[in-house]
């Protein structure tokens, strides 16, 4: 269920940001590279931060950053391929 609402927040953010590069003039790929991997980096860097500040050692922080890092990445570029895997 989480991953499917992860799915459905990205799907939203993304409309919105096609829309917003849209009414602002702005080319797709520079619309997906600033508001959307800002919109989707922030949370995991205010969740880092906050784990940093109500930690002794930031233990929390470092396995939070490492964790979203390994989780965009390997759902970012494993998941689509494997679909078109399977579609192909």
């Amino acid at each position: 269920i989480a991953l499917a609402m992860i799915g459905l927040c990205t799907g939203v953010v993304g409309e919105i940001a096609n829309l917003m590069g849209c009414v602002l003039g702005i080319k797709p790929g520079v619309t997906a590279i600033t508001f959307v991997a800002t919109g989707t980096s922030l949370p995991d860097t205010f969740a880092s931060k906050k784990a940093a500040i109500d930690e002794r050692y930031a233990d929390a922080a470092i396995g939070n950053i490492n964790g979203s890092n390994c989780v965009n990445v390997f759902l970012g570029l494993g998941l689509p391929w494997v679909v078109a895997s399977i579609y192909y």
